[in-house]
């Protein structure tokens, strides 16, 4: 039998490649997304193929297809999936409803900024809304992701509170939640935009790097924090 030391540091060692690959794929697939995006803002949907994205992006056509199934489905990408430690949150703890829905916007809005703080930033966003706006069939393709998001959340919450899914209260937390989001997302989206910022829309940038909002504008955590305090000022946390 092996010792507790060497176990645990066979765990660490597994659980470390493990996360590496998670965050090189995340990157990749978000390399795609941003590659298909600037594309098609460029020379419009249909003049765009998905040999054209994946030279873009710096990958093969089969790596594309590896994470997309076409090339609609490349620039619709948010939300994106939750990782085993944002489920495992969401899913276990306090079942107390305030808890729960203090835990699910903390998720939320984490997951929304590393997502969206990628390279591209707010410009990339914005675009990206353009191109949906423009085609109602990526308009229908984002908001069934988002639906589909949300059933899944709420899932989630209806195992932690103890409820089956057809109980309302888990469909109410998880829209409040979604609801933080919405609004940080739109005052950052709109917020003042400087035109040398965009130079850093780069899919080869590197996606470790960290894309800053521009001076003089808040960034996106700021405005995912500054919706998530109203939320709380007026829903308060429980006290222990």
């Amino acid at each position: 039998m092996s010792s507790p030391s060497r176990s645990s540091a066979s765990t660490a060692s597994s659980a470390a490649p493990e996360d590496l690959r998670a965050r090189r794929r995340r990157e990749t697939r978000h390399k795609i997304h941003v590659a298909a995006v600037r594309l098609v803002e460029r020379d419009g949907l249909a003049q765009v193929t998905v040999n054209m994205i994946s030279a873009e992006a710096g990958v093969s056509p089969r790596t594309f297809f590896n994470y997309f199934p076409t090339k609609e489905s490349a620039l619709v990408v948010v939300p994106p999936p939750l990782s085993d430690e944002q489920r495992h949150r969401l899913a276990a703890g306090d079942p107390r409803p305030r808890r729960v829905l203090h835990d699910l916007v903390d998720v939320l809005t984490q997951q929304t900024d590393e997502d969206l703080m990628l390279p591209g930033g707010r410009h990339h966003f914005r675009a990206m809304v353009r191109i949906a706006s423009a085609h109602p069939e990526l308009a229908a393709l984002l908001h069934a992701r988002f639906d589909a998001f949300e059933s899944e959340l709420t899932g989630v919450v209806a195992d932690r509170l103890g409820v089956p899914t057809t109980d309302p209260l888990p469909a109410l937390l998880t829209a409040l939640a979604f609801s933080v989001v919405r609004v940080g997302l739109h005052q950052w989206s709109s917020g003042e935009e400087h035109p040398e910022s965009h130079g850093r829309d780069d899919t080869r940038t590197g996606a470790g790097h960290r894309d800053t909002d521009e001076p003089g504008s808040s960034s996106l955590a700021a405005e995912l924090r500054r919706a998530a305090d109203l939320l709380r000022t007026l829903v308060p946390d429980q006290p222990e």
